[in-house]
């Protein structure tokens, strides 16, 4: 951990405050974040956009149903690897729900919960995906920080798109380039890192 990181004061996290009941307020908050990032590893797991809105709500249940039974183990216990059942679990469910009441049903669907049951690299993708949405939402908070092209000469910088191009269509220095993706990046940073503070216990700070 950085000396910066060091100095911000400890804050509980709105998974912490969401498990202390489920009346409690945070929860609300806390499922508008984590709704987009189910629904995207549920659409890997193999659920179709006609079903994709119950199987969320159905993973999302499960949350706000074991969450406050979820024991905190630092260095031992992740959530992300308790998520990563959750959600599992919710895709097995879902796809057995839809053998079973649809007869005409593709055949492959055994295939598919059979795929589901043995995907090791699930956790692993999760993880990833998690660090992506994370970056997306503090991008989006970024849009009432900075004003101008800023975000969109961070956005287009890594993507692959040279200095001297986005300096040619933006139609300003290229000096200005890498001042302004330097400013985004620098702020990026430090807004991922407020959103984990938010989203994550403590012991899966960076």
């Amino acid at each position: 951990m950085n000396s910066q990181s060091q100095n911000l004061p400890t804050r509980i996290s709105l998974l912490e405050l969401a498990q202390s009941g489920k009346d409690h307020p945070a929860w609300e908050e806390l499922l508008d974040y984590y709704r987009p990032f189910i629904r995207q590893i549920l659409t890997h797991l193999g659920v179709t956009p006609s079903d994709l809105d119950d199987a969320c709500q159905l993973a999302l249940m499960r949350l706000w149903r074991d969450l406050v039974n979820y024991q905190h183990q630092p260095n031992r216990a992740r959530f992300r690897s308790w998520l990563s059942q959750l959600i599992h679990n919710t895709a097995m469910d879902w796809h057995r729900r839809q053998r079973r009441s649809n007869q005409t049903m593709s055949t492959d669907a055994g295939h598919v919960e059979q795929t589901l049951m043995c995907e090791p690299e699930l956790e692993q993708r999760i993880e990833k995906e998690w660090r992506q949405h994370i970056v997306k939402l503090a991008l989006e908070r970024l849009k009432s920080v900075f004003s101008g092209d800023a975000l969109d000469v961070f956005v287009r910088s890594v993507e692959g798109e040279s200095a001297a191009e986005i300096s040619r269509d933006l139609n300003i220095r290229e000096e200005s380039v890498y001042v302004l993706k330097h400013r985004v990046k620098k702020r990026l940073i430090l807004e991922s890192f407020e959103l984990r503070r938010e989203l994550e216990f403590p012991d899966r700070m960076p």
